[in-house]
This record gives C-alpha cells, structure tokens and sequence, in this order.
C-alpha cells in the first residue's frame, strides 16, 4: 500500500488567464470512489488546523520581533519565538515539524526567521534552532550568542548531555568564534567518546 503524503498548506505558482499568481495549496489529496474519502478528509482538516496554528504562532511571534526592533536580535528573542513553536509538541504536529517551519520561515514569514533563503529546505535551519533553543533554561540560552547556539544545535541532542553542554557554554563565555566553537564541540565529543 501507498505511503500517503502528509503535509501541510505551502505557496504554488499557478497561471490563471495568461497571469502568474501565488496560491495556497494542501498537499493532501481526495478522491472520490477510492475509499479513502474520510481519511483524506480528516488529512485536510488536521491540515487547515495546523494553518490556523502557525498563523497564530506567527502573530505571536511578531509581537516578540517588535521588542527587540531596532537593536541586533539576540538570543533571547530566538528564545522567546523557540517557546512559541512548541505548539507543535504541545498540538501534536512534531512529524510535521520540517513541513511547518518550511511555511513559516519560506512561504509567510521569511524575515521573523533569518531572512529569505535560496530554497525551501535551507529555510527550515531557523525555525528549528528556534525550537530547540526554547527547550533550553533562559539562564543557559543568555550565556551564548545566536551564532554560537546555531553550532551548539547543530549536533543533535548535545543539548541533553548537561555536563557537555556545561562545558561548550563556558567555551562560549570566553567569546570563541563559532567556527572555532564547533572545532572544540567536536574534540570534546570525540575526548568523551574514547573515555567510554
């Protein structure tokens, strides 16, 4: 049996009398006579209320956006939108995550997350920074800058090990670069490893 495409609302250009516009478009599908009518239908309802949950994450989001206006954003205010995008734990969409934070970061609201990106894929890093540096205890997030917890999140579940985490973020305190942040996450980790 088919594996169903499961996903959320996303921008499509389509052509409408000569004209090229952009439209929200679910990637579910129904077909009637397949049998499959009421799932599809559940599909697109759970879609419409995962739409309604990123706009009003975004709206929050922007409101946190506004505080930090004007001045470099800093840690804190990935912090603080990481908290928002818990929904998708707290509603039950964390294997949509990718899919979501591609319509947040790509398609509506590429500026509360970075920037505009070259393509879809590159325009979810942000938003799961984001999430992951809301898991994490203000206190911790306000010892390192954006930059150097984009490195620190990059290794998955590094965030867990307290005592590593202890030690990157005095390394952070002493102000190294993230290049140079990510060379001395990676000879810890690999000093850990061969004390097993």
């Amino acid at each position: 049996m088919a594996k169903r495409k499961r996903g959320i609302l996303r921008r499509e250009t389509i052509t409408v009398d000569g004209k090229e516009i952009e439209v929200d478009t679910f990637d579910a599908t129904l077909i009637l006579g397949s049998g499959t009518e009421l799932e599809s239908i559940d599909e697109l309802l759970r879609q419409d209320e995962a739409e309604n949950l990123i706009r009003a994450a975004l709206s929050e989001i922007e409101a946190i956006a506004k505080k930090y206006a004007g001045k470099k954003r800093e840690s804190l205010y990935y912090y603080e939108a990481g908290k928002v995008l818990q929904f998708v734990d707290k509603q039950g969409f964390t294997d949509r995550r990718g899919l979501i934070w591609r319509r947040m970061g790509y398609d509506l609201r590429p500026d509360l997350f970075g920037g505009k990106r070259k393509n879809a894929e590159e325009s979810k890093r942000y938003p799961e920074t984001m999430y992951h540096l809301g898991k994490q205890l203000k206190r911790n997030v306000e010892r390192a800058n954006f930059d150097q917890w984009y490195e620190i999140l990059k290794f998955k579940d590094i965030y867990k090990d307290k005592d590593l985490l202890e030690q990157i973020l005095a390394l952070c305190e002493q102000g190294l670069s993230s290049v140079q942040l990510r060379q001395r996450i990676k000879e810890i980790r690999a000093s850990k490893s061969k004390d097993k």
